[in-house]
């Protein structure tokens, strides 16, 4: 298939104005899926609905095949993302054979990673496309990881607790343990999603924004609150969840345009 250097450009420029800051709630009624330009804080609604695939619990993006992955309790849905999201039916998420709930997610090495806040207490690795998740490292119960992500620049998992000391964790499954970066901004006691992308975390609140008006911005290396994004929920949700999607331009798209320019001179 042919592209000219038009379409290519409109391609470019179609994903990156999408790209941005993916966030989402469980609030009652009609909730909405968001993406949230980070330089402007401008919020664009990519999927809305009043069913239970509209309300994330936890998310993740997978960029080797750009696709933003949610669950809403056990049961995984996902899309390829865009301007416009299409989600998937359903995949029951199960664990030894029995139906669990994750209320966060990442990803990693191709599998996501989530948490749960019952039971057993862990991270779980999940085959997105069958479901079942395979127990990796149960951290102390003193914790409730809540929100997770990993950053794809460093392969570092992610994690918010409100409590045993409520803040951001590094996560470090393989030697089962977990490192205290930073606490909660003043006045913050539960904070659900997370979403980390080069060394910057997004902490996204449940909502409503006329109560929690805004998301936080942290520097990881310098553990320190660097900005704020306003929050675009408009009801109360009990979880919230984020994922980080890199915009496609930049390098890749200047190799794309590259490609493109010299198969037109070659011709």
């Amino acid at each position: 298939m042919r592209h000219t250097l038009s379409t290519v450009v409109a391609l470019i420029a179609a994903q990156s104005a999408a790209a941005g800051l993916v966030v989402g709630n469980d609030q009652s009624g009609t909730a909405t899926i968001w993406d949230i330009d980070v330089d402007t804080g401008v919020a664009t609604a990519i999927y809305s609905g009043s069913g239970s695939d509209a309300k994330p619990w936890g998310m993740a993006y997978a960029p080797s095949s750009n696709t933003l992955y949610w669950n809403n309790g056990g049961n995984l849905f996902s899309s390829a993302y865009g301007p416009v999201l299409t989600p998937s039916a359903a995949v029951p998420m199960t664990f030894n054979g029995n139906t669990v709930n994750f209320v966060g997610l990442g990803w990693r090495n191709g599998k996501l990673l989530g948490t749960r806040n019952i039971a057993t207490e862990a991270v779980y690795e999940i085959d997105p496309v069958t479901g079942i998740s395979t127990l990796i490292y149960t951290y102390p119960s003193t914790f409730d990881f809540g929100g997770v992500d990993v950053d794809a620049a460093t392969g570092k998992l992610y994690g918010l607790s409100d409590s045993g000391g409520a803040g951001l964790y590094e996560i470090d499954t393989a030697g089962a343990t977990q490192t205290f970066i930073a606490g909660y901004p003043a006045g913050e006691t539960d904070i659900d999603g997370l979403a980390v992308h080069n060394g910057t975390a997004y902490f996204v609140t449940d909502g409503p924004n006329t109560v929690q008006a805004n998301f936080y911005v942290y520097d990881i290396a310098l553990g320190s609150q660097v900005g704020t994004l306003p929050s675009p929920f408009t009801g109360t949700g009990t979880f919230a969840a984020a994922a980080f999607v890199p915009a496609p331009g930049g390098a890749v798209g200047l190799v794309m345009l590259g490609a493109v320019s010299a198969g037109r001179r070659r011709r």
